[in-house]
């Protein structure tokens, strides 16, 4: 590869190590998930997912977990620790999609699907916030790679290949890991009218390989929970959410998922909307029917997953980040079918619309780093200076087509990223407690772990006090009090305890106990995954968060 493609790969594993070694875990999801496998690690039960010690962990299957724990087991518990092997799989998922483009479109198509997933804001996003989803959607992309080849081009090492990754895609995060695969190549495969493909015996010999790589999950599923558990897992978890089956509903509109797609596609995401509108276009010129040489893998595997997912009972934005390789492969093309004809309309629309997710990118970036969070690292300024303005040389109507379509938008997002993990998230994460607490608890030794206690005698407060990054950092699981009876017993076997509380604990330990309470510090209190335009404004910031306390009870 020559140095001026190679750039923008060194890029992206710039930006992804940023974020992997600069922020703190967050709170929820993946610091329980990241305290869950440091469990795993520390007691070598492998076999069955435990929460806390006494907690079997149903939810989601292991594979993260299994990955992240031996890992830990080699460099400890760590922010780049928990985050190297997703941050391997995206790589490979990346490169994953260049070769499937490259099955069907030219080479610089391939080039631009790549650079496309590796600078959208959920990869980059997804791989600092690690949650079962990066690993989910890396093995989906590999998944369909091979599987892709394998159609085209024969070899059963591709075939096996494929079904194993589908296979530990589900074991990332259930069934979604086979209906990606499934929903687009039925798609691709009927509009070709290639009914001999889709009754292939091999098909069979899949779901086999499929089988064999679930079994030890599987069966630790009925150890742990008899058929209920893999009842929950090949249906309830995913499929029950539709149905209602299962209990989680937050009652999320049907148009959730796409005006998430707005922010989590930048800078893409008009640039898509163009793909999209051309992808159905030629279809319906066609008559809904494809060559051989043409495919509808991306399209069906894009469109069908992202309805269905819209319509579950209870949604998260990250829920159909899954699909966006695909969607990167739709958006390559269009792309670079512009960049034939530059007088053309599509090449007008596609740099325009470019333009304008960069511009709100850009402002956003600007907004956090001089108002929200301001920023005086000159490092980091400097930086994102260069990268600004290479990026308003590339977009210049003298540069090569594809630098104004494709490395310009490239460029914005990897440098706006740059700077959220170099600085914005760093700055936010200073108001999770729990990390900022069990950090500095881990540091400085001073307290003694085993008179270390969470005192929550509120949990159904909006503000409860989260205990994942918390055990994540202090590399145990802290005992949880809930009332003045819980204190009393602990008291009892060591004249100072340590606790991290907030004002209605301080109050229970002075009123119902009579003890001495000593503030070790405070601290502003916050759930950052839920940024809202309040917290952000500096003035309002103290409204918004609530003071909990590290204190010394005696």
């Amino acid at each position: 590869m020559d140095s001026s493609k190679l750039l923008p790969l060194l890029g992206i594993i710039a930006v992804y190590l940023t974020g992997a070694l600069a922020i703190n875990i967050m709170d929820i999801d993946a610091a329980q998930y990241a305290s869950i496998a440091r469990e795993m690690a520390q007691n070598n039960n492998f076999f069955q997912v435990q929460h806390r010690g006494i907690d079997y962990y149903l939810d989601k299957p292991p594979l993260l977990f299994w990955v992240s724990a031996l890992v830990f087991k080699v460099l400890g518990f760590t922010n780049f620790a928990y985050r190297l092997i997703p941050i391997l799989s995206s790589l490979a998922g990346i490169y994953a999609i260049y070769r499937f483009t490259k099955l069907y479109y030219s080479e610089i198509t391939a080039y631009a699907s790549a650079l496309i997933l590796g600078s959208c804001q959920a990869y980059i996003l997804m791989n600092h916030d690690v949650r079962t989803d990066t690993i989910l959607t890396n093995c989906v992309a590999l998944a369909i790679w091979q599987i892709a080849t394998f159609r085209k081009q024969g070899g059963m090492s591709y075939f096996y290949g494929g079904f194993i990754w589908i296979g530990l895609a589900m074991l990332a995060k259930g069934p979604i890991g086979l209906i990606v695969p499934g929903a687009a190549f039925f798609i691709d495969i009927v509009l070709k009218r290639d009914w001999k493909s889709l009754f292939r015996w091999e098909w069979l010999l899949g779901v086999l390989v499929v089988g064999v790589v679930l079994l030890p999950y599987c069966v630790g599923l009925y150890y742990q929970y008899g058929a209920e558990g893999i009842y929950f897992f090949f249906w309830k978890q995913s499929f029950g959410r539709i149905t209602g089956e299962n209990s989680w509903n937050n009652n999320a509109p049907l148009w959730f998922q796409a005006q998430n797609f707005l922010w989590s596609f930048l800078p893409w995401v008009l640039a898509f909307g163009g793909a999209l509108f051309y992808s159905l276009r030629t279809l319906i010129k066609q008559g809904f029917r494809l060559t051989y040489t043409q495919e509808a893998i991306s399209l069906g595997g894009f469109l069908l997953p992202f309805i269905a997912l819209s319509t579950s009972h209870y949604q998260l934005p990250h829920y159909t980040f899954v699909v966006f390789p695909l969607g990167a492969v739709m958006t390559a093309h269009f792309l670079v079918s512009a960049v034939k004809e530059p007088a053309g309309f599509m090449f007008k629309y596609s740099k325009i619309s470019l333009i304008i997710t960069a511009g709100v990118m850009v402002l956003i970036v600007v907004a956090l780093a001089s108002w929200a969070f301001p920023l005086t690292n000159i490092l980091i300024i400097a930086v994102s200076l260069i990268v600004l303005g290479y990026v308003i040389f590339l977009f210049r109507s003298t540069q090569a087509p594809f630098h104004q379509l494709v490395l310009a938008p490239f460029w914005i997002g990897l440098g706006c990223n740059f700077v959220m993990n170099a600085h914005i998230y760093p700055q936010l994460l200073t108001y999770q407690t729990g990390s900022e607490l069990g950090i500095q608890i881990a540091s400085q030794k001073s307290i003694p772990l085993k008179s270390f206690f969470m005192l929550d005698v509120n949990p159904k407060d909006g503000y409860y006090l989260f205990q994942h990054a918390l055990d994540f950092y202090t590399a145990r699981n802290t005992p949880i009090l809930r009332n003045a009876n819980d204190v009393k017993i602990v008291k009892a076997t060591s004249d100072t305890i340590w606790l991290y509380t907030d004002k209605v604990g301080i109050q229970s330990l002075k009123d119902t106990l009579g003890l001495q309470v000593e503030t070790m510090r405070a601290y502003n209190k916050y759930h950052v995954t839920g940024i809202t335009l309040p917290f952000l404004n500096p003035e309002l910031r103290s409204t918004r968060t609530r003071e909990v306390y590290l204190v010394k009870a005696h």
